[in-house]
């Protein structure tokens, strides 16, 4: 079952997807067998490492969305293209095999998130939709991740959806930011789409539509008696935090606590303080202190560190949008035609060719060393070093494949893990990081080492394209 009701488009695809399939179809090569990998190049800066996400939604949209439409058909010829390219594409259909890290698993820059084998055609097809899938969300749940490990004990709730470019991008915005770890969002529709626990407080102008605080306050005590929280900042914290008490005790003779308060503005650490200092003297050390105001990962390390008495912590902007990381270099590059090993050696944007199986080597306890990218056929004990082959082979040092085949033959090879499944194993794969690559600023970056075999593969290709062009263009 899918979590949401919304269907990807084949047609949401880039042009020159199109026009490369109607060249392949022309060339007469679309069959031939093909091998993508979608992989992130590099790692923004002050993170260690990224939350795999998306993978699931790519899965649905191969198995179920890959297809074009009668109207999209029309479009394209009136686009100009052909009848005989037009024919092929509306009998298309993903017939291939895909393997994938499990969604949520945290991964290095320059490993394949997902591989992709298929004809030419199809797999060409298919990437600008998998990067589209898989980029935001990957970028949102890291996000998400590092709020999360910079609040300690704090909940983190996704306040971001009148920030996020467009509904789409809030909806998968507010599910990758529930599986990076966020506890519920404000986001009502995926709430409804995908299970997670929505929550809010109340505007300003709630405040500002009454006489005075205190009666605004009442009035929501209640509308809401069982659910009440009360924003503090619209004139004065402190006063809005001794309104806020005097209610609490008004709605406890009714059987009734007070939920929250909300500080959205001003020195948080401080205010935090003072306003504990006023709920506690009244009695009502239950009541929580929900903080906001266009917070991240940086401020709320800083609030933590100075013991700011903050319970939770609404995250919108700079959530919803990754802030200051604008995108994921995401990229899907062909790595074997048929038999053959293909390599990119354009400068910086070199790629690892072959098909390959990641490898993550953990130690007895299963806390990740680093990870091993090597070729599919490659033993494992033949790409480690002569110490760590010791290990590995009296059990002191395990090998993981990270890489399961989640299509075979076009159809979907595994169940649709839930959201709940999937944010759960977020929790459990970043408790085994290594500690240096959990920092949240100048982390040590956790690293994926490509194989002997796969270096020595990578410098035989450089060498045969270096020859190969030097005797196609000889000096004249």
């Amino acid at each position: 079952m899918r979590e949401q009701d919304e269907i990807y488009r084949l047609l949401s695809t880039d042009y020159y997807e199109l026009t490369m399939a109607k060249g392949y179809l022309d060339s007469h090569i679309e069959n031939k067998t093909a091998t993508f990998d979608l992989f992130i190049r590099n790692l923004p800066e002050n993170w260690g490492f990224l939350i795999a996400n998306g993978i699931e939604d790519a899965v649905d949209f191969l198995t179920q969305d890959f297809f074009f439409r009668s109207e999209d058909i029309s479009y394209l010829k009136d686009q100009g293209f052909p009848e005989y390219f037009l024919d092929f594409l509306r009998d298309i259909k993903f017939t291939g095999d895909v393997w994938a890290v499990p969604e949520g698993a945290p991964v290095a820059p320059n490993t394949p998130i997902l591989r992709v084998t298929s004809t030419l055609i199809e797999a060409q097809l298919a990437e600008t939709a998998l990067l589209n899938l898989v980029n935001f969300q990957t970028m949102i749940a890291t996000k998400a991740n590092r709020i999360v490990r910079a609040a300690a004990i704090a909940p983190i709730v996704d306040f971001g959806l009148r920030r996020a470019q467009g509904p789409n991008a809030g909806l998968k915005g507010a599910r990758a930011a529930f599986i990076g770890g966020c506890r519920g969002t404000s986001n009502v529709d995926a709430g409804r789409r995908y299970g997670i626990p929505v929550s809010g407080t109340q505007a300003h102008s709630w405040v500002m539509v009454f006489p005075n605080e205190l009666d605004a306050f009442r009035a929501y005590a209640a509308s809401f008696p069982k659910n009440t929280t009360l924003l503090i900042d619209t004139y004065d914290v402190l006063q809005g935090a001794r309104n806020a008490a005097v209610v609490a005790k008004e709605i406890e003779t009714a059987g009734h606590r007070l939920n929250a308060v909300r500080i959205d503005s001003g020195n948080l650490a401080d205010l935090s303080n003072g306003v504990r200092t006023i709920l506690d003297s009244e009695g009502l050390g239950y009541v929580k202190i929900i903080a906001t105001s266009d917070l991240n990962e940086y401020k709320i390390a800083e609030l933590v560190a100075k013991k700011a008495r903050i319970d939770s912590y609404g995250v919108g902007t700079e959530l919803i949008t990754g802030k200051p990381v604008a995108a994921l270099p995401g990229v899907y590059k062909l790595v074997q035609i048929e038999d053959r090993p293909v390599i990119k050696l354009s400068s910086a944007k070199v790629t690892y060719p072959g098909i390959k199986q990641v490898y993550r080597l953990t130690d007895d306890l299963g806390y990740y060393k680093e990870d091993l990218l090597a070729l599919k056929d490659e033993k494992v004990q033949d790409c480690l070093e002569d110490e760590s082959k010791d290990r590995f082979l009296t059990n002191d040092l395990n090998a993981v494949p990270l890489l399961g085949r989640v299509i075979s033959r076009g159809m979907r090879f595994t169940a649709r893990k839930s959201i709940h499944e999937s944010k759960s194993y977020v929790e459990e794969c970043v408790s085994k990081m290594p500690l240096s690559s959990l920092k949240i600023v100048a982390p040590t970056p956790y690293v994926a080492r490509p194989s002997t075999k796969l270096c020595e593969l990578m410098r035989d290709l450089r060498y045969k394209y270096e020859v190969r062009e030097r005797l196609s263009f000889p000096d004249i």
